[in-house]
């Protein structure tokens, strides 16, 4: 495509980052667009806690945006977000967007993000090991967590478009106002597969997965389902039709020779 897009976003694979590592990314990424790109620019995560894409996409859509670049990079950008990537830029295009005109730039190539980091190496700030304090880890991490309730939380990509990125915080403020929070472990985790129906959340030791498409949704997980015990029928996640998780088969189950 040709033509200047008069709004930017740049889109950051990094699966793995704290709540403050992740603003103070973001901020900084955002200043150092805004001293190469003159339009508007937003920067967010393929993954995390934040909003996403989606999010990014209609904001600007509704903000008077006409022709929109969509630039994605991660240092490097696993294989399967990059085969997903187009896709789910396409479903908006055709589904929210037919306004704006939206493109997609070319996410960096591994070798890329290669060079760029083993350039970094000479101007690295380090200390000589010995200085530092000698730990594999906290004494209390060798304990389990004094939970009877696990949350599994997905920010991967796929429900992050979906709306997943803010799920996290708003199901803890959820528990805590319900007075929950000390029963619940909550964790955010990576992708959980059943992307079609997410934002998702899997709840254990039960072993339900449940959907979680808006905040009515949310506040029944937390009132009827944590709370109260019981469960929900329209919003839990059916099993793969023909099949049951665990089953072994015949040849799976075989000894080696």
């Amino acid at each position: 495509m040709t033509g200047t897009p008069d709004h930017i976003i740049l889109c950051l694979s990094q699966p793995s980052l704290s709540s403050r590592d992740e603003a103070r990314m973001l901020a900084a990424v955002h200043r150092a667009a805004r001293s190469v790109w003159s339009p508007p620019v937003t920067v967010v995560r393929l993954e995390g806690t934040g909003p996403g894409l989606a999010c990014a996409l209609r904001a600007a859509r509704d903000g008077g945006a006409r022709h929109v670049r969509v630039v994605p990079t991660g240092f490097p950008m696993a294989a399967n977000i990059r085969a997903w990537l187009p896709g789910a830029v396409a479903h908006f295009a055709t589904t929210e967007g037919a306004a704006v005109r939206i493109e997609l730039a070319e996410p960096p190539e591994p070798e890329d993000a290669a060079e760029v980091l083993v350039a970094l190496s000479p101007t690295a700030r380090t200390q000589d090991a010995r200085d530092l304090t000698a730990s594999l880890g906290k004494p209390g991490w060798q304990f389990l967590p004094d939970f009877d309730i696990h949350l599994l939380v997905c920010t991967g990509p796929r429900c992050a478009f979906r709306g997943a990125g803010p799920l996290l915080a708003r199901l803890k403020a959820r528990l805590a106002a319900a007075g929950l929070s000390d029963r619940c472990l909550t964790t955010s985790t990576g992708c959980l597969y059943p992307c079609n129906q997410g934002p998702l959340v899997a709840l254990y030791p039960q072993g339900a997965w449940y959907r979680i498409p808006d905040e009515a949704a949310l506040d029944r997980l937390v009132t009827e389902v944590i709370g109260r015990g019981s469960d929900l029928p329209d919003l839990r996640l059916a099993e793969r039709p023909g099949s049951r998780r665990a089953t072994i088969s015949p040849k799976s189950a075989r000894r080696p020779a």
